[in-house]
């Protein structure tokens, strides 16, 4: 086989193979090309095949896209020393910034292709009536088979003791005596527990089955020699079985595969929180939690909520890899055997996962013995509760969320034996009224007690009733002292506000040595992590109290279309900073500045925030004795619905889209629902204050164009639903000025800007800006206004109902004098809104040149 000279990598990732072709070599043929380009691609990664040659570099894409599926070979884009394009070359691979890079695929087409095979193969083995675990074990089976196969840990040779009926390898899962003689021969030589049946004798469970369902399993499991057969009569082209070569598709890949398809066919997933991490995520929290750490090789890992292992694989490699660095020796078949049943630990609460996970340990320690052959060498001893621990015990829910490794009955029997605690927990809150959030928040406040004080522990309560934070507060027991945790978490723990989660986080962040996050908030909604579109982070820290005037490592990737749209993020210099948790403090929203600004951006909002003046619902409420609520919510389904007949005869503001700045009721149907979940009424008085005239009414979901409104300004009373947030000044003396007033504010940058920055949702996992975002949002006193002012204030007012495009400027020039803001703050402010707003013609702004 040929072999490559050099590999070309950026962030650990491979992005260039490179063959060597000297002027005295025989050049390489297109099917050496071809070969190649093939394997490469198997790999499932954005890459190129360079074939260098005295001052020049040859490239080939090797990805799969609709461009490359052809029958003859691409050609190849040539570099010549010394020209612009090739001292730029290795910049632009590493950013994605190739001419042709536009079209080309990422290492997902290999991913999305055999996720769709193994979708087809689960649904015709279903129509079969084979039972969704049996199912599981078939496929899973029939891709340990072709692993095997492709790798020639197993070739014609092993046919005799393998499957005697069969005559050829291809043949091995064709009809009921083969696969029974295949399946008894899998358990026998690696695994009793290995992906198991519901049946206890398999020759009467494939007997038994449909014979339509061999074909989905031959499907898979044909070992065809990929030459011979014909996988290069195209260009990269994976549309069947065959044209996969499990030689070179990463134990990472195929697992990946498997695990994604195994949760979709799981129909409990959701409700257990189970989804699944992508490996570059992954293999960033395992590097990351790796680096620097003393005597690596020795290390024990756990996974207290492992899935399919994607976690317990890779650090199964990394402890290999260590092992290898360290005695300068490469481990063979006992040193991998003493790693996986010694150093590596797994809870879950479902039996299918834990399943998936052994498959993907033994698949793992397979690819990585220098010497795999015969395959009778091989043999794994049971993984079950000495490496992989099912949770799910007697007594408890056959299905759904439960306590599983954070239960009390657990004890401490594997507390301090761990090196390293890593995973991703389930983020999924529970019903507060559920009995399980109840001992989520007991286990704890127990262990924040032994780890500070009765008094820290009382005062605390679980965020959001989620398990992610008890996980974490358990892996500082798991863990030894000194050790390493490293965990994927909701970045929801950062970002809130309110009294309950900043404690929370504060109560960390003085127990637990946090020393670094890398911050995914910016990357929600991109294949960084398909179909993720909570804002993530990866948290990291040392098991021990921090010292005073500790400092933590807070990283914050950048959006970048042409990175992330290939499953990658870009960690440089200028997305990371030194974060003093003591100064979040007193001041949480430093968390969300920093992740979508910068220092400098901190220092404009503190101006705003230091202004004479108090937060707007302290001020309008409490100063003012003014009204303000959230509109009118309407879900008739739901039970408990308020008689809403005192509303009749208000015209009724159902759209955003109706008006611009400006109510006119003459266009408005009246209200004339019964009931409402939500009227809004208040108790004394006039019950139907908050909809009084003068209102400023402003939008949830303002829009990115501010000069389609943001909110309305009406002069005649109106019912509004929930869609607006109202705040009516009609007890006020000066009514209508002081509603313009708000409704000139919520139109300037300053606002919107106030709100990027410091709202816990607004721009990483809403576009709605919540009416608790404008209320924190600190107000000039409308008091405090000259008369020149209150002239100004009418005389924009006026330019904007006229939907006037030019006043945007003057407003904000306005509202700058008032804030105390001089040209350079509203110079940052103006370029972080530019490039920062959660919009897509924002986003992709701040990736243009």
């Amino acid at each position: 086989r040929l072999r490559l000279d050099c590999v070309v990598e950026s962030q650990d990732r491979p992005l260039l193979y490179i063959l060597n072709e000297s002027p005295y070599s025989a050049p390489h043929t297109e099917q050496d090309i071809r070969r190649l380009s093939h394997a490469l691609a198997c790999r499932g990664q954005r890459a190129y095949l360079g074939i260098l040659r005295p001052g020049e570099l040859q490239v080939f894409p090797v990805q799969s896209s609709k461009k490359l599926q052809t029958s003859s070979q691409p050609t190849p884009k040539i570099y010549i020393a010394g020209e612009n394009e090739a001292i730029s070359f290795f910049p632009s691979l590493a950013f994605c910034r190739l001419d042709d890079d536009a079209d080309a695929k990422s290492g997902d087409f290999v991913f999305e292709k055999m996720l769709k095979l193994l979708l087809q193969a689960a649904v015709e083995l279903r129509s079969c009536n084979i039972v969704e675990s049996d199912v599981l074990s078939l496929i899973g089976r029939a891709l340990f088979f072709r692993f095997l196969c492709d790798r020639r840990i197993i070739e014609e040779r092993d046919l005799p003791s393998l499957a005697p009926g069969a005559g050829e390898l291809q043949h091995c899962f064709n009809g009921a005596e083969n696969a029974t003689a295949t399946c008894r021969w899998l358990d026998e030589t690696f695994n009793g527990d290995f992906l198991p049946f519901q049946a206890d004798d398999i020759s009467a469970f494939f007997n038994a089955i449909d014979p339509q369902a061999y074909n989905s399993l031959n499907a898979i499991a044909r070992a065809y020699d990929a030459v011979s057969h014909g996988a290069y009569q195209t260009f990269l082209v994976f549309e069947n079985w065959n044209d996969f070569d499990f030689a070179h598709i990463p134990i990472g890949l195929l697992s990946q595969v498997y695990e994604k398809f195994a949760l979709m066919w799981d129909k409990n997933a959701p409700s257990t929180s189970v989804y699944y991490t992508p490996r570059n995520i992954a293999a960033t929290l395992v590097d990351t939690v790796f680096q620097g750490l003393p005597d690596a090789f020795e290390s024990h890992v756990l996974d207290p909520a492992c899935g399919a292992g994607v976690f317990l694989g890779l650090a199964f490699r990394r402890l290999y890899k260590e092992l290898w660095k360290e005695t300068g020796i490469r481990p063979g078949t006992p040193e991998i055997r003493k790693i996986l049943m010694e150093q590596i630990t797994g809870f879950d609460i479902s039996d299918s996962a834990l399943k998936l996970a052994a498959l993907s340990l033994y698949l793992t320690a397979i690819e990585l013995d220098p010497n795999p052959i015969p395959p009778e060498k091989l043999k794994f001893d049971n993984l079950r509760e000495r490496v992989l621990f099912n949770m799910r015990r007697e007594g408890d829910a056959k299905e759904g969320p439960i306590a599983g490794s954070l239960d009390s009955r657990n004890g401490d029997a594997f507390d301090g034996k761990y090196d390293i605690v890593i995973g991703n927990p389930p983020w999924t809150s529970i019903n507060k009224n559920e009995t399980l959030a109840n001992d989520l928040n007991a286990i704890s406040r127990d262990i924040i007690e032994r780890r500070s004080n009765k008094e820290t522990a009382l005062n605390y309560r679980n965020p959001d009733n989620a398990p992610d934070l008890p996980f974490l507060w358990k892996a500082t027991e798991w863990c030894r002292q000194d050790g390493r945790i490293g965990m994927a978490l909701p970045a929801r723990i950062l970002l809130k506000q309110e009294d309950v989660p900043c404690y929370a986080r504060e109560v960390l962040f003085r127990l637990v040595e946090v020393n670094g996050i890398i911050n995914g908030s910016n990357l929600s909604d991109t294949p960084v992590w398909p179909g993720m579109n909570q804002p993530f982070m990866l948290l990291l820290a040392t098991n021990r109290a921090p010292i005073k005037g500790h400092t933590l490592q807070f990283i914050s990737p950048h959006y970048d279309s042409k990175l992330n749209e290939r499953g990658e993020m870009w960690i440089d210099a200028n997305s990371t900073t030194r974060v003093s948790p003591e100064a979040t403090y007193t001041e949480p929203w430093l968390w969300k500045a920093l992740a979508i600004g910068s220092s400098l951006d901190i220092e404009v909002v503190r101006k705003i925030k230091e202004i004479h003046g108090k937060p707007m619902l302290e001020y309008w409420v409490d100063d003012l004795n003014l009204v303000s609520s959230s509109g009118y919510q309407v879900a008739e389904k739901q039970p408990d619905q308020q008689d809403a007949r005192s509303l009749h005869g208000l015209p009724d503001l159902t759209s955003t889209n109706s008006f611009r700045f400006l109510v006119d009721v003459s266009k408005l149907e009246f209200f004339s629902k019964d009931k409402l979940l939500f009227t809004r009424r208040k108790n004394k008085g006039d019950e139907l204050q908050v909809y009084r005239a003068p209102l400023a009414l402003i939008k949830e979901t303002p829009g990115s164009d501010r000069k389609k409104g943001r909110g309305l300004l009406s002069f005649d009373d109106v019912a509004y639903n929930r869609s607006y947030n109202g705040y009516s000044s009609k007890e006020h003396p000066e009514a209508k000025l002081i509603a313009r007033y708000i409704h000139l504010f919520v139109h300037s940058d300053i606002w919107t800007y106030f709100a990027l920055l410091t709202s816990p949702k607004f721009g990483v996992e809403r576009r709605t800006i919540y009416k608790s975002d404008f209320d924190n949002c600190p107000i000039v006193p409308f008091e405090s206004l000259t008369e020149e002012q209150k002239k100004s204030v009418v005389k924009l007012s006026e330019r904007l109902l006229s939907e006037e495009d030019s006043v945007f400027e003057d407003i904000d020039e306005f509202f700058a004098g008032l804030y105390g803001l001089d040209s350079l703050d509203m110079q940052v402010l103006c370029d972080t809104i530019h490039v920062s707003l959660p919009y897509e013609e924002f986003r992709s702004k701040a990736c243009s040149a």
